[in-house]
C-alpha cells in the first residue's frame, strides 16, 4: 500500500544508466534505501536534482520490510534551500553531513526525534550568517551522535580531564593505551557537546584545532559505530576551515 512519506537524502550511487540507489533517512522508517529511475530529457530531467545529498524530500513508498530496495514515486523538494548550494562553505558542510550520516545511520531505525533534529539542523545552516557556522559540522556531528547513544558522557568532565575515546568519557590520567585526547582538545569537545548552534560561535576555536577535533571525532565514531570509515569529506572541510 502506498503511504505518504518524509526523508532527508544521504547519498545516491549510480545503480545503472537508467537508475540510482539512493539512501534516505526518513521519518517513519529510519535509514532506507530506494531505487530511483532517472529521467534523461526535457522538463523531467531537473527531478534528478531531488536526489542530491541532503535534500529534503517528500513522496510516496510501497514499504515492504523484506525487500532489498523499495520504490518510491510523487518525490518533491519539500524544503528547497535558498544559500547551501550556492556558499561553497555551507556545500562542504553539507557534503560532510551527508558522508557522516549515511555512515552513522546505516543500520538506523525510526527516530522521530533524531529526524527532526537532522530537518533543523540543515534548516539553521541553510539561514546562518557569515561567520556564525565555522563550528557547525562538529556540533551536528556531536547533537546525531547523542540520539544514538554514543555522544561522550560530559557529566564526569572537570579542568584538566581527558576523553578516552574507547569509552566515551572523561578521566583524569591518561588511560593505558593511545584512543585519548588531550586536555585542551577534551575541554574543546566537552565545550562542543554543551552548546548549541546559537551559542557554538562563542567557542573559541583555532583552525587547526577544528581539524583536529574532526579527526578525533572521525576515529571516536570508527570506535563505536561498525564499518564507519575515514570520511573523504573531511579534507574539504580541512580545507575550507583549516
Amino acid at each position: 500500500m502506498w503511504q505518504s512519506e518524509k526523508g532527508v537524502v544521504t547519498s545516491s550511487v549510480r545503480h545503472n544508466d537508467g537508475t540510482c540507489v539512493v539512501r534516505v533517512f526518513t521519518l517513519s522508517y529510519g535509514m532506507v534505501p530506494f531505487i530511483f529511475y532517472l529521467s534523461k530529457k526535457g522538463k523531467k530531467a531537473s527531478r534528478n536534482t531531488l536526489i542530491q545529498p541532503m535534500t529534503q524530500i517528500e513522496f510516496e513508498t510501497d514499504y515492504i520490510p523484506s525487500a532489498t530496495l523499495m520504490k518510491m514515486r510523487d518525490i518533491k523538494n519539500a524544503k528547497p534551500y535558498k544559500e547551501i548550494p550556492f556558499n561553497p562553505k555551507k556545500s562542504a558542510i553539507s557534503l560532510f553531513m551527508s558522508e557522516y550520516l549515511t555512515h552513522a545511520l546505516s543500520r538506523e531505525q525510526s527516530n522521530p526525534g533524531l529526524f527532526d533534529y537532522i530537518v533543523k539542523s540543515i534548516g539553521w545552516l541553510d539561514n546562518a550568517n557569515e561567520g556564525k557556522f565555522a563550528n557547525f559540522h562538529l556540533l551536528f556531528a556531536l547533537g546525531v551522535s547523542s540520539y544514538t547513544g554514543i555522544c561522550p558522557n560530559t557529566d564526569e568532565y572537570r579542568p584538566g580531564y581527558l576523553l578516552n575515546l574507547r569509552e566515551g568519557n572523561f578521566i583524569p590520567s591518561p588511560p593505558g593505551h593511545n584512543d585519548y585526547a588531550d586536555a585542551n582538545l577534551s575541554y574543546k569537545i566537552a565545550l562542543l557537546a554543551g552548546a548549541d548552534f546559537d551559542t557554538m560561535s562563542d567557542i573559541p576555536l583555532t583552525g587547526a584545532e577544528r581539524v583536529e577535533i574532526l579527526n578525533i571525532l572521525n576515529h571516536y565514531f570508527r570506535l563505536h559505530i561498525p564499518s564507519f570509515p575515514i570520511l573523504k569529506s573531511i579534507e574539504v572541510l580541512q580545507a575550507v576551515f583549516g
